[in-house]
């Protein structure tokens, strides 16, 4: 070792490889560890440590993945309760209305859910930005629980519908908080995995609400039937608490409440909400309970476009923080991937409303029977969802099941187009299988998709977008469906009725016929027709000849319109843009 006078003290080393390194005073004490000569000659490393290295990492990553499932496990608890609801509410709603004398507004009782559902959806996802996910979620079990109580207690048709609204904006969090969780837990080619576990898990709230809720409601009454799930949901909120990490991505650094009350676009909220709600409205009114030429619906469709306008100016040139900032409303993968999913829910829900009423007509089944005719479908979504998000978990590729989703769905209308004539039979009853699949191929499909597309920063907002074009969709599909249903159903049966110069000695040789009209008329026959289904049911032989192929005639067209719609989705899925997953495993 040599030293200079008015130097630093310098050592010259040599190491194991040879190579001098000149080291001082200012060399760093712990050199690093992803030095190459570090690694190759300093430490020397045994096979066993290797090992023992590798077990610490198998351990860490196999105790992250059952936190990961367990934390998963807890929110499902609230998926399921959120579906089994909506299911239980349609299989009670008559006798709830009724039970107030007020049948004719029963219906309230789902659009109120719906519509405070679909509002509240675009919120989560930039509050949970804000307060934070928990938060957030918690706050969405508190407003279902209240909801669910206000149902049990209601006095009025009016206080057990506003209940029931508030009974939506906490199901809305409750749903698609999970989503937005799992993007914050989960890379995203795990993604899809986890989220076919929350489709099997709204499908299974769907199947069984109704049953289990009907027969709560005929043994201990409706209102248990509803007052019943508040300590499940306080004890899903508790296990919330306990199981769900304080956050699970950055939140705002504020401390006070009132520096996070203040990053709220209160303007953008008030413009969005109308809109959404008026358009909702339009549709679900238009066509059925109005006509589209109403004043009622011309002012809701002129209320929708205007709140929409405003909307987009306050979020482009008022808004500090938009409440769903313009640039992901225009961003080409979000516009794609809402668009599918629209499409797909649209055709979905068309063929869930028409499958059951098609075998009431054609095989005169009772309610519950035609509703068991749903099965090939509901477990053709579940498969979909499943097998999909392995694929994409495992190759790390999505388009290709865009488009298969909608080549599925084509099979389907396309092949009831062709065999569903009016004379069925069981193994017929199948071919719904193919679209149910598509449409859970396009739900986890299409959820990678827009996760993988959008930055991190706009994950949640992007995924409460997701559920509300969903939801927008089921509006749509089942407003469409019915719609061309009851024209082209009413336009056959004048056609049929008016080309038979015996059609009024058909009904009055009817065996039923002359004890449920009291004048056989032609414009009766069409009234009784549109609006009873047991005036089908019981029928003669001679009158359903001409009333069967009317039905199958509107079948038909409300099959004809999904088989358009998931050819405009097919086109979607071809142009749509893929980015490979970055991280695969086999």
């Amino acid at each position: 070792m040599s030293t200079k006078l008015g130097s630093d003290p310098v050592v010259q080393v040599s190491d194991v490889s040879n190579n001098d390194e000149v080291i001082c005073e200012t060399t760093p004490l712990l050199t690093s560890f992803t030095d190459p000569q570090l690694r190759s000659g300093s430490i020397k490393t045994t096979e066993e440590d290797e090992e023992r290295q590798q077990d610490v990492e198998e351990g860490s990553k196999e105790q992250d993945s059952r936190s990961v499932v367990g934390i998963i496990s807890v929110l499902l608890i609230g998926v399921f309760i959120s579906q089994a609801d909506s299911s239980l509410m349609l299989a009670t709603y008559g006798r709830i209305s009724s039970e107030f004398n007020d049948l004719e507004s029963g219906s309230w009782l789902m659009i109120s859910y719906m519509l405070a559902q679909c509002v509240a959806q675009p919120f989560y996802g930039k509050l949970s930005d804000i307060f934070g996910r928990k938060l957030c979620l918690q706050v969405s079990y508190t407003i279902f629980a209240i909801g669910t109580l206000g149902i049990g207690l209601g006095q009025s048709l009016f206080q057990v519908s506003a209940a029931r609204a508030m009974q939506g904006c906490g199901g809305a969090g409750m749903v698609c908080m999970v989503s937005i969780i799992l993007t914050d837990l989960l890379p995203v080619h795990e993604v899809a995995v986890y989220r076919s576990y929350v489709n099997i898990m709204q499908t299974a709230g769907r199947s069984c609400g109704g049953s289990i809720g009907g027969l709560l409601a005929q043994t201990i009454g409706w209102r248990w039937a509803f007052l019943g799930q508040c300590p499940i949901v306080l004890f899903a909120l508790w296990l919330v608490g306990r199981r769900l990490p304080a956050s699970t991505q950055e939140v705002s650094h504020e401390t006070s409440m009132a520096a996070k009350l203040r990053r709220i676009d209160v303007m953008g909220a008030v413009f969005m909400s109308l809109a959404i709600s008026s358009t909702l409205l339009a549709l679900d009114l238009g066509g059925q309970k109005f006509p589209w030429t109403h004043p009622i619906i011309i002012v809701l469709g002129a209320l929708a476009v205007t709140s929409g306008a405003f909307f987009i100016l306050v979020e482009k040139f008022w808004a500090d923080e938009p409440l769903f900032p313009l640039h992901i409303m225009t961003h080409y993968t979000v516009v794609n991937c809402y668009s599918i999913i629209a499409l797909q829910n649209l055709t979905q829900s068309a063929l869930m409303v028409t499958v059951p009423l098609y075998w009431q007509v054609v095989q005169k089944a009772s309610m519950a029977e035609a509703g068991l005719y749903l099965i090939p479908a509901i477990v053709g979504n579940t498969l979909g969802g499943l097998q999909t998000g392995r694929l994409i978990k495992r190759y790390g590729r999505y388009k290709i099941h865009l488009i298969l989703a909608s080549l599925q769905s084509i099979v389907c209308f396309a092949s009831l187009i062709g065999s569903w004539d009016g004379h069925s039979n069981f193994w017929s009853s199948l071919l719904i299988f193919s679209g149910g699949l598509g449409t859970g191929i396009a739900h986890s499909a299409v959820f990678v998709a827009l996760a993988n597309g959008v930055a991190v920063e706009d994950t949640a907002i992007a995924s409460s977008g997701f559920y509300l074009s969903g939801n927008i969709g089921l509006v749509s599909g089942i407003s469409a469906g019915s719609a061309i249903h009851q024209i082209t159903l009413r336009r056959e049966l004048h056609r049929v009725l008016e080309g038979r110069g015996d059609a009024k000695q058909v009904s009055i040789r009817t065996v039923h016929l002359k004890s449920q009209l009291e004048a056989n008329t032609e414009s009766q026959i069409i009234k009784k027709t549109l609006q009873d289904i047991d005036f089908v049911q019981n029928a003669s032989d001679k009158l359903r000849q001409i009333l069967v192929p009317a039905y199958v005639a509107s079948f038909r067209a409300v099959f004809s319109l999904g088989l358009a719609c998931v050819g405009v989705a097919l086109v979607f899925g071809v142009f749509a843009r893929e980015k490979r997953l970055e991280e695969i495993r086999k």
